[in-house]
């Protein structure tokens, strides 16, 4: 078999992490058997619809390194389909759907409905009366075609609906992950296949759109397995075998409700924005809903595609954690080289300094880098436009009564000081020395210090802050903060 497999998302905002999970799965499994990986826009929907949503979607699976094989192209200003079953924007794609509309109809396994709203809320209130769950029951499913056509003729409203089998048993669908799925064999009315403005719902364009593109797997999340259902009906009932599917769990936010654009879950810009690698944000998703059989964490993408299996896909719902998100990302920084590292900062700072700079202060600072942000903000620390005084804190660190004597003695001690970098066996010596005179200890010493040396009272340790700053520098900012 071709493995063909297809991200469709719908420009109505901005990619969110569950999404990138549902493209990233599809991708693993694409490049695990050397498939075909389509990106294909699902935009029939025009009053959701945001033409201004589409490309960005584009731009962060791009950013991502979700690369796909065929689909709209990111060259072209009008994003031009790419691929031998073009165009890849269902609303391009309306004709196709009218042809099989129709041959359904032909075939008699689809009929226009002409139901009013009115007579659909009639048949609604009386199945809320009975308590039961509600359905179409449309007046119109055995109505002769040659009728049909005639009210057509005299401009009445009209949809097309799906003429669903009419059973008592329940129908099933199978599912690589969670197996056999039944569903009552009553739980379906006459669905929709066209609207009445002429565009197809979700179900409908889906299905002929799997079928036509030679959809080989579906990787979707599990609230999609009602329309599952509906579309294998549609692909039967046209002649097409199914795909294969896979119905990922779904992701939990911190107070374990289900992750969404509305209960706080992040675009991918956002993430971009914040300076987390692609590659850890990667690794990350990958977890949430596939498990490695082992206590690995930490993947490349090479190792991901390498490991990924349909078999290890979750039923539990993966907990979207923002720290373990955080950690894996400052893991994956590690792994850059200095050269890439400083490029990737450089982006990030406001004013970036001289090359020369950033390669003395990246390589002490590293280890502590958990986002290219974060990154380019402790380096800013150590410019002096970036000496930024936390007025507050540092305020009331000094109140304390050995503060200012810390402080003045630290100017004084500068001042003598011979060299033009203090290493941390000079530090040591006054360390020694103030404390001996003053009888102080700990943070009576350590936290007004790191006030004048960064203007703040917590941070980075003073061995690593003390020989990345000129005493020119010690000298102006302890001054600063004296003047407080």
């Amino acid at each position: 078999m071709s493995i063909r497999v297809r991200f469709a998302p719908s420009p109505t905002g901005w990619l969110h992490v569950g999404g990138a999970r549902t493209a990233l799965f599809n991708y693993l499994f694409a490049k695990k058997y050397k498939g075909c990986f389509i990106l294909r826009v699902e935009d029939t929907d025009q009053n959701r619809h945001q033409e201004e949503a589409l490309r960005p979607i584009l731009e962060s699976l791009k950013w991502l390194g979700l690369d796909w094989d065929e689909g709209p192209s990111l060259q072209s200003k009008q994003l031009k389909s790419i691929g031998p079953h073009a165009p890849y924007r269902q609303k391009d794609r309306l004709a196709i759907y009218k042809k099989y509309a129709e041959q359904l109809i032909s075939q008699g396994k689809a009929y226009y409905c002409f139901m009013s709203p009115e007579e659909e809320a009639q048949q609604k209130a009386e199945a809320l009366k009975k308590e039961k769950a509600w359905r179409v029951f449309s007046p119109y499913r055995n109505l002769p075609l040659k009728s049909a056509k005639e009210n057509i003729k005299q401009e009445k409203n009209f949809c097309i609906r799906f003429k669903t089998p009419q059973k008592t048993t329940d129908y099933s669908i199978t599912d690589l992950v969670r197996g056999k799925v039944n569903f009552p064999g009553d739980s379906l009315g006459d669905f929709i296949l066209i609207r009445s403005d002429g565009y197809p719902v979700y179900n409908f364009s889906c299905a002929v759109d799997d079928s036509l593109m030679k959809i080989s797997h579906i990787f979707r999340a599990e609230e999609h397995l009602s329309n599952t259902l509906k579309q294998q009906l549609i692909q039967k009932a046209l002649g097409f075998p199914p795909p294969e599917t896979s119905h990922l769990s779904i992701i939990l936010g911190k107070d374990k409700k289900k992750l969404s654009k509305r209960s706080g879950a992040e675009s991918l810009d956002h993430y971009q924005k914040e300076g987390y690698l692609p590659s850890a944000l990667i690794n990350f998703l990958s977890l949430l809903g596939w498990n490695p059989g082992t206590e690995k964490e930490f993947f490349s993408r090479e190792e991901l595609i390498q490991n990924f299996s349909v078999n290890r896909l979750n039923l539990s719902a993966g907990v979207f954690d923002e720290d373990k998100l955080l950690w894996l990302n400052g893991e994956h920084i590690k792994t850059l080289s200095e050269i890439d590292l400083l490029k990737q900062i450089k982006v990030f700072l406001q004013e970036p300094p001289d090359d020369k700079i950033l390669r003395k202060l990246i390589p002490p600072l590293r280890s502590g880098f958990k986002t290219l942000k974060q990154a380019a903000q402790t380096i800013e620390l150590f410019l002096d436009k970036g000496f930024v005084i936390q007025k507050e804190a540092v305020q009331a660190v000094l109140r304390w009564p050995k503060s200012k004597t810390v402080i003045e003695k630290w100017i004084s001690w500068l001042q003598k000081f011979p060299k033009t970098h203090l290493n941390i066996e000079d530090f040591k010596l006054f360390q020694k020395q103030i404390q001996s005179e003053e009888q102080i200890k700990g943070k009576e010493f350590f936290m007004p210090l790191r006030c004048a040396l960064m203007g703040r009272p917590e941070g980075i340790e003073i061995k690593i802050l003390i020989h990345l700053l000129e005493k020119n520098q010690l000298l102006k900012r302890a001054k600063k903060i004296l003047n407080l």
